[in-house]
């Protein structure tokens, strides 16, 4: 299995007699989608769901919602460095020996116990620093395993061609325990972390019992081996290049969190994490209605040297992206107002530049598939990487400089121009191999 390092769908390949590779299954387009409306479905409704939440969660409290979103952001960073991207190497190694794929899974489960033991103390610097409180550290760790192990059974479920259990997986962890924190806060009144974080860890167990289906009928058995030390320290050497572009991608979507925070305060953090959860929705939109489905065959047609259906493919995607994109940057404009004033926040419209800027990052991020899937077809990975770390760096810099002036709007202007130069570096660089192909 080859994945980027930003891609939410997998792509699976056969590896032949000869070496070489050729794509035989879309994880999003084959084998999920003669039932894609219910998919389709269940993933808008998670997605409705997470924006009903958030926006009572809001009108709680800024503050409290401040502090839930600094926690968000330190597990789904956490998934990322917990898994080293080592699925890339224990995925691609299943699909070149099938047979073997249950014994391979075995050993990548042994691979990240060894992994967790090693890095989650690390996470307690973040409660120690102040950054996180004490109050939810005994909740923290388990979800941090649990949502990053139900995270690599929904890469497992569909390596193995398991799409229906995959998606009831995703649901679970996206969108199922959110609808019982909403039944809590109407019945209570009150929108407590803990109570929260106990849900959404629940949601986390369902989604790892997904696995249970798929793994009594393939009479999957955990056998006494030792761990495989040298298939290991393998795997990293070729994951941890990928594993180094995956972190800088998402520093550039996560690090101002921390630094506003730092810089600033919790009612701040809230109000910018409102501003953004409501921007990605345009990424959200656009990724799963058309990202999703056509890349693997933009892919294809680049590895299948076809120009005719790359072009057609390309334009495709550009022309959907564009329709896409406008429609729900245009729908927001004018319902974040109007929900500001229902939830009693109108105090808030003065701000609403932050959301401009931030609305505006993620059309240029989706733009910016357009190019990434170019370069991932050409299998420039190295360019890839690269291209991250330096947007990355670059939004380090313009954070520490501009959040202290100008506050949530230095944030939002860096993450805009960060995620500018990702794509311009993208841009340049996919359009030169275009000339050749």
């Amino acid at each position: 299995m080859m994945t980027c390092f930003y891609c939410k769908t997998d792509v699976s390949f056969r590896v032949d007699g000869d070496n070489s590779i050729k794509i035989v299954y879309f994880v999003g387009v084959k084998g999920m989608w003669n039932t894609a409306p219910f998919f389709l479905v269940m993933r808008f409704l998670a997605i409705g769901l997470r924006f009903v939440f958030m926006a009572l969660f809001f009108k709680y409290s800024e503050s409290l919602y401040g502090e839930f979103s600094l926690i968000v952001t330190t597990i789904t960073l956490g998934i990322y460095v917990l898994g080293l991207d080592f699925y890339m190497y224990a995925g691609r190694e299943i699909l070149k020996s099938y047979a073997d794929y249950r014994l391979i899974w075995k050993k990548q489960m042994k691979f990240y116990l060894i992994v967790y033991l090693v890095l989650l103390p690390f996470f307690y610097l973040l409660f120690s620093l102040g950054f996180l409180s004490f109050n939810y550290i005994l909740l923290f760790f388990p979800l941090l395993v649990a949502e990053h192990f139900s995270f690599e059974i929904y890469r497992l479920l569909f390596t193995v061609k398991a799409p229906f259990w995959a998606n009831l997986n995703l649901f679970f962890r996206n969108g199922f325990w959110v609808l019982f924190a909403l039944i809590y806060y109407f019945l209570t009144g009150e929108m407590d972390i803990r109570a929260v974080l106990f849900f959404w860890l629940m949601g986390d167990v369902l989604a790892i019992l997904c696995l249970w289906p798929v793994w009594r009928k393939k009479k999957l058995r955990f056998a006494d081996e030792q761990p495989d030390w040298g298939w290991m320290v393998k795997g990293l050497k070729i994951s941890l290049p990928f594993f180094v572009g995956t972190l800088a991608f998402k520093m550039i979507e996560w690090s101002d969190r921390y630094m506003i925070d730092y810089f600033l305060d919790k009612k701040t953090l809230g109000v910018y994490a409102f501003f953004g959860n409501i921007s990605v929705l345009v990424n959200t939109v656009v990724y799963t209605a058309v990202v999703s489905i056509l890349y693997p065959v933009l892919v294809e047609n680049i590895m299948q040297k076809n120009r005719q259906g790359f072009e057609e493919v390309f334009d495709s995607m550009k022309r959907k992206i564009i329709y896409y994109s406008m429609a729900t940057v245009i729908l927001l404009i004018v319902v974040l107002p109007l929900l500001l004033i229902f939830l009693g926040k109108e105090n808030y419209l003065e701000q609403m530049d932050v959301f401009y800027w931030l609305t505006g990052a993620q059309v240029l991020l989706v733009f910016s598939y357009l190019y990434h899937f170019v370069l991932y077809g050409f299998q420039m990975d190295k360019i890839l990487v690269w291209s991250a770390i330096w947007a990355a760096l670059i939004n380090m810099i313009l954070n520490l400089m501009w959040i202290p002036v100008w506050g949530m709007k230095g944030a939002a202007l860096s993450t805009f121009f960060s995620v500018a130069i990702l794509m311009i570096l993208k841009y340049n660089k996919a359009r030169k191999l275009l000339k050749g192909f």
